[in-house]
């Protein structure tokens, strides 16, 4: 299970390694997806850890961010190391994704956004 809060303001905040390896890709996936369910239309902060980003969590960075779009949920990652976000940057290219270096800074992206429009399935 993935160590996750609600802020008072209504923010999920999911926290993730980023050394995830494989075997635990799915797992993280699955209860990231639950999450979202648990809290409809909730706006998601999606935390890494300091750790190198593996190729895994990357994937699963990405995989969470076409879930939020498709569910219309807003989605803002903290990743604290330059490096980590220059790599998510290059993954997810023009595509949206908003990566931020601390949670403060993501909450005010959260806040600032236009809530997205559900993609059509």
């Amino acid at each position: 299970m993935l160590p996750f809060n609600v802020t008072e303001s209504g923010v999920l905040i999911i926290q993730l390694r980023a050394d995830l390896d494989i075997a635990h890709r799915a797992a993280a996936a699955w209860a990231i997806e639950g999450c979202l369910a648990a809290h409809r239309s909730a706006p998601l902060m999606l935390e890494l850890s300091d750790a190198p980003l593996g190729t895994s969590a990357v994937s699963t960075v990405v995989r969470t961010h076409r879930m939020c779009r498709t569910a219309g949920v807003q989605l803002a990652v903290v990743a604290t190391a330059a490096e980590t976000r220059r790599a998510l940057e290059a993954q997810t290219g023009a595509e949206g994704l908003v990566i931020q270096p601390t949670r403060s800074l993501a909450a005010t992206a959260l806040s600032a956004a236009p809530t997205p429009v559900a993609a059509a399935a």
